[in-house]
């Protein structure tokens, strides 16, 4: 579950008691108007007027609780803290909302939405017979020096199909949709990335896939049904480079002030070193996963060394959205500050490590201050066994790195 809140004061309006027009609870179909195509989610509206008034966005099985939506008069406003988004839109009757999507990180950046009450469904409210296979080798970018593979695994019933794309830097969260005249359609919202693939069904094949990401993007793909295909074990993708002993830096933290790892209190401590970012939703799923494992264990025997790059060059911006991250998990107010996200600020940042291909990248670090373990990207709770098999295998390491003397 991922709790919402408003992190922009005085901007829109933030009193959930304030008169809320002709609005009411219910499930509403809202869809993204990219060019020809729509990318739909759906929402759920509560408790209309009252103190506990919120939006909820359905994915699959992920329910993200907005508890800051304001309605007033003919307008509302969804607010998404974590990512810096928001849903604006004009009631335009009961059964009728349009509006955008802002993105506040990005200049200019709006989306065109429209939002229908009393629809449940993603594509289609139809019903579908076709029965296709759970688990795929997926291919983008077939015909480019580019080209990336992606395991996709998907659950279906006659009414809806879910799943995920899972890649070597991460996976695409909960995705959801319908089969519709022999064709897939998979659509997500999180508040951060709006997602829409579609693909047509030819046998164990899916063929002409398409895959559209916010205002620009767009890929092409396809996939064969394949119960064994694996990509790169995680663990295997960034590590130290020879001439190096251990993981160091020299960055400022969330006061400005420069620190290393000699300046920190480590001794006789397991380290995890968390290279995230604020803006990046498989860092808010690991953030997730970290805090619920660390419940186990004291303070005195593990430290969680947040190291963030943003899309700022700004330390001041940065720690205010890096508290806002921090904030929903209860963690303590402080990190690490690489600069602004980029290939070349990492490779400042850390030049012992062969590279940073994927946020996050978590590193665990032993007592002796030998690193035991780099995980490159995450797999969230959308990709079903790989997500329990991080949790046990983390515990695991975890648990021996702090019985060692």
């Amino acid at each position: 579950m991922v709790s919402c809140g408003t992190t922009e004061k005085n901007k829109y309006p933030t009193n959930a008691n304030l008169e809320h027009g002709f609005i009411t609870e219910g499930n509403w179909r809202f869809s993204f108007q990219i060019a020809d195509e729509e990318i739909p989610f759906n929402v759920e509206f509560k408790h209309i007027g009252q103190d506990d008034q919120m939006a909820v966005v359905r994915n699959g099985n992920e329910k993200i609780i907005c508890k800051d939506f304001v309605v007033k008069a003919d307008s509302i406003y969804i607010t998404f803290p974590v990512y810096n988004t928001i849903l604006a839109g004009r009631i335009e009757s009961e059964n009728l909302i349009t509006g955008e999507w802002i993105n506040t990180l990005k200049e200019n950046y709006r989306i065109g939405f429209n939002a229908e009450k009393d629809k449940e469904f993603r594509f289609t409210p139809t019903k579908t017979t076709t029965v296709i296979p759970n688990r795929y080798r997926a291919v983008f970018q077939p015909d480019s020096v580019e080209t990336w593979e992606a395991i996709l695994t998907l659950e279906q019933s006659p009414q809806k199909v879910t799943g995920t794309f899972i890649t070597e830097t991460g996976d695409y969260g909960y995705l959801q949709g319908n089969i519709m005249n022999d064709k897939l359609y998979l659509s997500g919202f999180e508040g951060s990335h709006a997602y829409l693939f579609k693909a047509d069904i030819q046998g164990d094949t899916l063929a002409n896939g398409e895959f559209i990401s916010g205002t620009h993007y767009h890929s092409n793909w396809y996939a064969v049904a394949d119960s064994v295909f694996e990509l790169k074990n995680p663990e295997t993708l960034t590590y130290i480079k020879e001439g190096y002993k251990y993981f160091d830096f020299r960055l400022p933290n969330q006061d400005g002030d420069t620190l290393s790892w000699d300046d920190l209190n480590l001794d006789n401590k397991v380290v995890i070193i968390d290279i995230m970012g604020s803006w990046c939703p498989n860092c808010l799923d690991a953030s997730v996963a970290m805090s619920n494992i660390l419940k186990n264990y004291s303070n005195e025997d593990i430290e969680l060394i947040s190291i963030a790059f943003e899309r700022t060059d700004d330390l001041e911006e940065a720690r205010r959205r890096v508290f806002t991250f921090q904030d929903y998990f209860g963690h303590e107010k402080r990190f690490l500050f690489g600069g602004r996200v980029s290939s070349t600020n990492t490779a400042k940042a850390f030049p012992m490590l062969n590279h940073i291909m994927s946020f996050p990248t978590l590193i665990f670090i032993g007592k002796d201050r030998e690193i035991k373990q780099i995980y490159t990207g995450f797999y969230g709770p959308g990709t079903g066994k790989y997500y329990e098999e991080f949790l046990v295998q983390t515990k695991n390491l975890l648990d021996r790195l702090v019985a060692e003397n």
